[in-house]
């Protein structure tokens, strides 16, 4: 088990390393999506509470921000708790290209996992969320999580540090991706 972590875990950061700097066809860090998802999923936040989910430096973060705000992605208004701080959230057309990366992982899972059965793919999302809750349970026990020299709150396994991966995992070619 701790060796199938390991690898898990070196696969994320290769795959990270990869995208890190990757920009996608409409001109957007492939890295700036993992905020558009934030935006969707959790809805209007400041600019530093989006950096704080996203584990990214705000300026890293403000930078992204402005990209989807050009591109129509997100949106900024005011604060209504702080007229001097704005809210930043995912417009109409930020949700729907979620929901096209959604369906383009989707598409490319699918062929991954064809011959793993629906009972293949619970039984792995169950004991995978499992784990992450027995992981969080521990760095929540140890008070903080530790990164980048500072102290940062843990992360709920709701509100992972990935994009919502959920709903891109396709059923062995029995309707929608779940």
């Amino acid at each position: 088990m701790v060796r199938m972590i390991a690898d898990l875990t070196r696969m994320k950061e290769r795959h990270a390393a990869v995208i890190r700097h990757t920009v996608d066809d409409d001109g957007v860090e492939i890295a700036a999506y993992h905020a558009l998802f934030e935006l969707a999923n959790n809805g209007p936040m400041r600019s530093s509470e989006l950096a704080e989910r996203t584990h990214a430096d705000p300026s890293t973060t403000s930078r992204h921000v402005t990209t989807l705000v050009d591109l129509g992605h997100a949106e900024r208004s005011p604060d209504p708790r702080d007229r001097r701080a704005s809210l930043v959230s995912a417009t109409d057309a930020g949700v729907a290209k979620v929901e096209e990366i959604k369906r383009y992982r989707a598409e490319r899972l699918a062929p991954l996992l064809e011959d793993w059965t629906d009972d293949d793919i619970e039984r792995f999302v169950d004991l995978g969320t499992r784990v992450l809750h027995i992981f969080e349970e521990s760095i929540i026990e140890q008070g903080f999580e530790r990164r980048s020299g500072r102290c940062v709150a843990p992360v709920s396994a709701t509100e992972s540090a990935t994009p919502d991966d959920s709903a891109a995992v396709p059923t062995q070619s029995k309707g929608p991706a779940r």
